[in-house]
């Protein structure tokens, strides 16, 4: 998660005179974590499925994405 940025407020002239901090390494997230872009063609009518799917998950997981249920699917699929 990204952190706030200190406040410059009060610090007048010191903001420009004073040094650089060193900025603490972001950590990485883990490799199950990364994701990759891919593009695919879907027909309307399962664009319509999958926005009705992704609007009725969200009614109790405000965080899910399309791309969950994209993911959902397509492990479901290949492991079968």
């Amino acid at each position: 998660m990204a952190r706030k940025r200190p406040s410059l407020r009060g610090q007048g002239a010191d903001v420009f005179l004073a040094e650089p901090q060193a900025s603490v390494p972001q950590e990485s997230p883990p490799p199950a974590d990364k994701r990759v872009m891919a593009t695919f063609y879907l027909s309307p009518a399962l664009v319509d499925q999958l926005d009705r799917a992704w609007l009725a998950r969200r009614m109790t997981d405000r965080k899910v994405q399309k791309s969950h249920l994209v993911t959902e699917a397509l492990e479901a699929y290949l492991q079968s």
